[in-house]
């Protein structure tokens, strides 16, 4: 996932510059897009994990994305996040803040789990909870939200952004994009592509 999005914000680098990691962790993808000449600010819930990106000299700062985004409107060019909206409580306000703190034109980048492949399905039809594993793993499951296909587009529309591009991921590590739109059932994760129409 995070390779396929690197090399789509690439293409911006010489068009783009101001960028924003959302749910930075401790910076490596900010390190990678800062290489490419981005001006790059990362957040993360986590203080340990801002400690360590502080420590690789990025600009990173710990916030609460359910608290909507610290900046003015109209900052940044490109914003990713990665296998973050999903933690959110209320995705549809942080797709909003996403519009309200993008540039027009500006490019949002997500990775999303996929809810509905077939391991999910095969488990809801025997009556097993697609939480139980992680739950008897980790006591604790931390997605809020259930995303399909359908739903994520209702919630990106609901927020006035437009969606360019949404790719289904295959295979272990996540490296083969689904073309066929049957074949989807055996993805676990969506990539979107968003442009902030004004």
């Amino acid at each position: 996932e995070e390779r396929f999005i690197l090399n789509k914000i690439s293409t911006y680098a010489k068009i783009k510059n101001d960028f924003l990691d959302i749910g930075c962790g401790s910076g490596e993808i900010t390190q990678e897009v800062k290489n490419m000449g981005f001006n790059t600010i990362g957040l993360d819930f986590s203080d340990k994990a801002i400690e360590i990106a502080k420590k690789k000299n990025l600009n990173a700062l710990v916030h609460d994305l359910d608290k909507g985004l610290p900046f003015e409107d109209n900052k940044f060019d490109i914003k990713l996040a990665g296998d973050v909206i999903e933690h959110i409580f209320d995705p549809i306000f942080v797709f909003k803040e996403v519009k309200r703190v993008l540039k027009p034109d500006g490019i949002f980048f997500a990775s999303i789990p996929y809810d509905l492949n077939w391991k999910v399905r095969l488990k809801t039809l025997l009556g097993i909870s697609y939480q139980e594993g992680v739950y008897k793993a980790y006591n604790q499951f931390k997605h809020h939200s259930f995303f399909s296909e359908r739903l994520l587009r209702y919630m990106i529309n609901n927020a006035k952004l437009r969606i360019t591009n949404l790719h289904y991921i295959l295979g272990r590590n996540q490296k083969k994009i689904i073309k066929n739109k049957f074949l989807r059932i055996f993805s676990n994760s969506m990539i979107v592509e968003v442009i902030n129409v004004k």
